[in-house]
């Protein structure tokens, strides 16, 4: 993880149960202090999610199994 993202935890972000953690927002000091920004996509990023979701889905039809549910995050330097 980049420094940024380990300053922007909070402790909601992290599921110790499922042994998880989400990169929401990320922290970076500035001239003018402390900034705090939320993890912004791009569209091309999205449309690649959107792509390999579209192409595991014929996976699980053909094998009947359900996949792992995950929620993926992207940051974007």
């Amino acid at each position: 993880m980049r420094r940024g993202e380990i300053l922007g935890l909070r402790w909601k972000d992290i599921d110790f149960e499922k042994k998880e953690l989400k990169v929401i927002q990320t922290a970076n000091w500035t001239r003018d202090g402390l900034v705090i920004q939320r993890v912004k996509l791009f569209q091309n990023i999205i449309d690649d999610l959107q792509s390999a979701i579209h192409k595991s889905k014929p996976t699980r039809r053909i094998t009947g199994k359900p996949t792992r549910t995950r929620t993926w995050y992207a940051v974007i330097p």
